[in-house]
């Protein structure tokens, strides 16, 4: 995937290559792993790498770049089953493997190799079981902008092979929009798509306030599967097992919608584009 630095002109003779790629020894292992990022000029010459596999996160599937050259990074993020009960998880006793493996999202800067901001979807949760647990206690259908620790199950066949595992969203792509300063990205399991606002500091995206929205790090948008929060049914599910969630760009038809790859829609398969 060619991408350009601000100030480069359109050519292949000044783009570079980012290449998600796959560690021999990933530290969490499912359909989709990764755990380093390398960047090649057109010449083939590997410019620099990065590993993310270690035992907090694991690099998966998708990375997108940035206009000022950073790249963001999709990752799982490992809790421990005590971690999950205390947000208000409430199916622990049946998990078939010790761990949960939540979503973060992590802007890398390849000039340094520091991390300038982050996003994790744990701060970002609601849970109707009891106020005494760490997620936000409300209904869950008054919560669109979080997302409900006890939708769906941790652990899946997703992963093929490596089952059993920990794996709970799947997220499976990432994009970013640069005229909003807003990242979509996708869950498989979920079958849905979410929105949310790159703008905040890393502070304000931990919370619900903060931004170009007022909203934090709270989702902006999410579209797909209404049931997720209490507001359908199976019956209005959209998505399932979707991939490939990207914004149109400016000057090809339907510029600023977003359009995916559906892969199981009344057992079929269908591309969506979405006006959101």
């Amino acid at each position: 995937m060619p991408y350009l630095h601000p100030g480069e002109e359109p050519g292949f003779e000044n783009s570079l290559l980012y290449y998600p790629c796959r560690v021999n020894n990933p530290s969490m292992s499912a359909g989709g792993v990764g755990g380093k990022v390398e960047i090649y000029n057109w010449e083939g010459d590997k410019l620099w790498e990065f590993e993310l596999s270690d035992n907090t996160y694991q690099h998966h599937h998708d990375i997108q770049m940035l206009p000022n050259g950073n790249v963001l990074i999709l990752v799982w993020e490992k809790k421990t089953i005590s971690e999950a009960y205390s947000m208000g998880r409430n199916d622990i006793e049946s998990w078939t493997f010790p761990e949960m493996w939540s979503t973060a999202i992590l802007e890398l800067n390849p000039e340094n190799g520091l991390i300038d901001w982050e996003w994790h979807l744990w701060d970002h949760l609601v849970q109707d079981i009891s106020p005494s647990f760490g997620a936000t206690y409300g209904q869950i259908e008054g919560h669109p902008e979080l997302f409900n620790i006890n939708c769906g199950p941790v652990g899946s066949s997703a992963g093929g092979p490596q089952s059993p595992n920990g794996d709970w969203m799947h997220m499976n792509s990432i994009d970013y929009n640069p005229h909003l300063d807003q990242i979509v990205l996708s869950s498989r399991l979920q079958s849905e798509f979410y929105i949310i606002d790159h703008s905040t500091t890393t502070e304000e995206a931990s919370g619900h306030t903060g931004g170009n929205s007022g909203m934090g790090g709270d989702y902006l948008y999410r579209w797909g599967n209404p049931q997720a929060y209490g507001r359908g049914t199976e019956a209005d599910k959209q998505l399932d097992d979707q991939h490939s969630v990207n914004w149109i760009p400016e000057g090809y038809p339907g510029e600023g919608n977003l359009i995916l790859f559906n892969n199981n829609y009344t057992n079929n398969s269908a591309v969506f584009e979405i006006f959101p």
